[in-house]
């Protein structure tokens, strides 16, 4: 009788819902093993007629299906079916569990709320993980930032953080009296450190969500406040961030283009040894306000270089980068010619920064904003000038653009199909002549746009239609905690491809479907007030 009560089919689709959101920031195996339990024990537990009947009474769950739907519909449109049935499979997620969470018993607020902290538990390890690894505690070898998420794209991770962070903030503001100390001690404490941890993972697409999705929040908490002083304390302190951000940005730049001027007539054409300078005034190409392409001398770097380090001057660095441009950079980036004078006063770590690929000094020493904020600026300073944006996660993006706005032209009404974007876009970059390398000949990294070139200007606004009908039809956009998560997905979808990854699919799918599907929807209906939305989630 006892297992029996333990072991019932609702039992397990609870739990089948905390492994799931364990297993979403830190196990891709983990996310399929949990929708196969999902299923399993959907099919097994029957009431289909009731079932169907839900689904019928129900229809923003048929509608946000849908999207499976035209993926199969435009089928009918594609040529290449191997990679359109991988794409159906991997968003299948998208349909099963908008349909099994919206088909069984709706979860109570006290479920909800131990679903989430399972979920943020998890991110915490995962972030606790990733900082071993940054500060070398596991032995694992990071050449870039992105290693330091090993079990999904740091981007994915950060999006889990952003709504770890926010379901924090929520759990935080709706405590009463009788909430445990303990409990908003690890809260805070929690809250603080996933903050933190989102800056030190340095992915930009997570802390512009985080500022954007922050502020959003902090109108609605303003909203609720009774307290005149501090009510416009914190609304003048809304206005006041968003332009020291503002300002922070602005001498970033100011200070990159800040050059140190040579003119041609000063400038000495022979090193101390009497080796010929190259000089190519036309490059306007900078680290940290001097020139790339002035007093560079390769035949003293050659000799120099390979004295140094074991990696010949003609091989690759270990971001698989030229290893002489790198060397380039970096010497310019200190200030110094690029000469043998120049590589003997490099010091044994700056010899390790430039065999790791560092091609800044700053971005060894400075592993912040300034660092991320400095490689943006120069990414783009680069491609204004004509440079290679293969490997350079900003400028690349505006060739996937350029290249998405080619194809959408040819394939406007009707798109290219369900399977044939990659190709289509391989074959648009050999058209064009693109600068980008074969390895980086990616997709559009905008969900919005690769839904508009796989089914034109038709099929986009079903797909539109699929994601905001239900959230219009069930009044979510009047909870606070749903329209958090639709925040932060929708914000991802313009600078990533969220839904072309198990990981990303999995993500969008299992928090849309919680905070939308799972629950009773008369459930959660605020007028404006995070407080009366954290009454009726049980937690106020």
């Amino acid at each position: 009788m006892f297992r029996h009560r333990i072991f019932n089919h609702y039992n397990i689709y609870i739990i089948g819902l905390i492994l799931l959101g364990i297993c979403i920031p830190v196990s891709k195996f983990g996310m399929s093993v949990s929708i196969l339990i999902l299923i399993g024990n959907w099919l097994l537990e029957g009431n289909f007629r009731d079932k169907f009947r839900i689904l019928g009474s129900r229809v923003s769950i048929l509608v946000f299906s849908g999207i499976i739907l035209i993926h199969l519909l435009w089928l009918l449109n594609t040529s290449d079916f191997g990679y359109a049935f991988k794409d159906i499979r991997i968003k299948m997620p998208l349909l099963a569990l908008p349909v099994i969470m919206g088909t069984s018993k709706p979860v109570t607020p006290a479920q909800l709320k131990i679903i989430v902290l399972f979920f943020i538990g998890s991110v915490l390890a995962g972030s606790i993980i990733s900082t071993f690894i940054l500060f070398g505690l596991t032995g694992v070898v990071v050449t870039d930032i992105r290693d330091i998420s090993p079990f999904i794209s740091h981007i994915r991770f950060s999006l889990s953080i952003n709504v770890a962070i926010f379901s924090l903030g929520f759990l935080l503001y709706s405590k009463e009296k009788h909430f445990r100390r303990i409990e908003s001690a690890f809260y805070t404490i929690s809250l603080i450190w996933l903050v933190v941890f989102i800056f030190m993972l340095q992915s930009m697409t997570g802390i512009v969500i985080f500022l954007i999705v922050g502020f959003f929040s902090s109108v609605l908490f303003v909203r609720t406040l009774n307290d005149f002083i501090l009510k416009y304390f914190l609304i003048i302190l809304m206005f006041i961030i968003p332009l020291i951000i503002v300002a922070y940005i602005s001498r970033a730049i100011v200070g990159f283009y800040r050059i140190t001027e040579t003119g041609r007539d000063d400038i000495e054409l022979t090193t101390a040894n009497g080796n010929p300078y190259f000089h190519d005034f036309n490059n306007k190409q900078v680290e940290n306000g001097s020139y790339i392409w002035l007093y560079v001398c390769e035949k003293e770097l050659a000799q120099e270089w390979n004295k140094r380090s074991t990696f010949s001057y003609s091989g690759k660095d270990m971001k698989d980068q030229e290893i002489k441009y790198t060397l380039i950079r970096y010497l310019t980036s200190r200030g110094l010619r690029k000469d043998s004078l120049g590589i003997s006063r490099l010091s044994e770590s700056d010899i390790k920064n430039i065999e790791d690929g560092v091609g800044n000094y700053i971005y060894a020493l400075d592993k912040g904003l300034n660092q991320l904020l400095y490689g943006f600026i120069w990414q783009i300073d680069i491609y204004r000038k004509g440079g290679d944006p293969s490997g350079h996660s900003i400028t690349q993006r505006l060739e996937y653009l350029k290249t998405a706005i080619q194809i959408i032209r040819q394939n406007f009404w009707f798109g290219v199909g369900t399977g044939d974007v990659q190709q289509t876009f391989d074959d648009q970059y050999i058209e064009s002549n693109s600068m980008l390398s074969e390895k980086w000949r990616l997709r559009a990294h905008n969900q919005f746009v690769t839904f508009f070139i796989s089914f034109g200007l038709f099929g986009f606004l079903f797909t539109v239609l699929t994601i905001f009908y239900p959230l219009v039809a069930e009044r979510k956009y009047e909870d606070f905690f749903f329209m958090v998560f639709f925040l932060i997905a929708f914000l991802s979808m313009l600078n990533e491809d969220t839904l072309e990854t198990h990981a990303g699919a999995t993500f969008f799918s299992y928090f849309y479907s919680l905070f939308l599907f799972a629950r009773n929807k008369k459930w959660f209906i605020m007028k404006g007030s995070i407080e009366k939305n954290s009454e009726q989630y049980g937690y106020g």
